[in-house]
């Protein structure tokens, strides 16, 4: 048993077990503590890894054991992590993640290259260039399976570290990324606002941003930078309200609630041929 105190000597004895691990192979009890903080009790932990939720909890108290110090606390709807929990979170990531890259690399080397690759892709990627891409990585590696998804901008940096995608083409908030993830700015992207044409307030080169205020607004994607931007502009100053109703990761629905009615909608410009 290792019990420490000091948060330094915690993360040395945290890194350096994570270490030992990865000599060998990801065990049971790191699977058990991933599995936990991802999915927050022991039972739904169990389901994810098909096994008791008995052996789900004697796995994660061994760790415990095993590291001197709790991991998670105990409470009534589940399990959340201690201090010492997501520090030990943050290791077990990239732990998991460096024996996972091991794996597919042995596995390219074995297979002449790699043979499947999972791409996520935001909405302004995968309407715009996912197709061409795709079509130029099987010209170039024909062998290659590829499984293209789309996604919204909550769920890309969990499936990165969990390994469900291998890279993403879009928007991932600073604060959802981790230095288990490398990030490449690739473009800029600018919003535009969707209206119909037949309303006023789509006649002239500019528009006053107050005048949109008694308007429902569509919020395409969930991207909170664009809807502060919206209401800090739109808004009387020191109003608490807000004016977005609707929230959709669906770009033609949110096309189509502009079409219907009352609706505006916020949207990269990069999708303005799609309207």
């Amino acid at each position: 048993m290792i019990c420490y105190t000091e948060s330094a000597s915690l993360y040395n004895s945290i890194w350096d077990y994570l270490h030992h691990k990865l000599e060998y192979h990801i065990d049971k009890q790191l699977t058990a503590f991933l599995a936990v903080a991802r999915n927050g009790t022991t039972t739904a932990a169990a389901n994810h890894l098909n096994v008791a939720q008995s052996a789900v909890t004697k796995r994660i108290a061994n760790l415990e054991h095993e590291l001197g110090t709790a991991l998670f606390l105990r409470e009534y709807r589940g399990m959340s992590l201690t201090e010492a929990g997501e520090m030990f979170l943050a290791r077990a990531r990239l732990i998991e993640r460096e024996y996972r890259d091991g794996k597919d690399e042995i596995s390219a080397i074995a297979s002449a290259g790699l043979s499947n690759l999972r791409i996520g892709a935001g909405p302004v990627f995968h309407l715009n260039w996912a197709a061409r891409l795709i079509g130029a990585l099987k010209q170039e590696f024909p062998d290659l399976n590829i499984d293209l998804r789309t996604l919204n901008n909550e769920e890309p940096a969990e499936q990165l570290t969990s390994g469900e995608i291998d890279v993403y083409l879009g928007m991932i908030p600073e604060e959802k990324i981790d230095n288990s993830v490398a990030a490449h700015v690739l473009i800029q992207i600018e919003h535009g606002i969707v209206m119909r044409d037949d309303d006023p307030n789509s006649q002239g080169e500019t528009v006053d941003p107050a005048r949109l205020k008694d308007y429902d607004w569509v919020s395409f994607v969930t991207d909170p930078v664009t809807e502060r931007s919206i209401e800090r502009y739109t808004l009387p100053k020191g109003s608490k309200s807000s004016l977005i109703t609707i929230r959709t990761t669906s770009f033609a629905t949110g096309v189509q609630l502009v079409k219907s009615g009352s609706f505006i909608m916020s949207a990269p410009l990069q999708l303005e041929r799609f309207v």
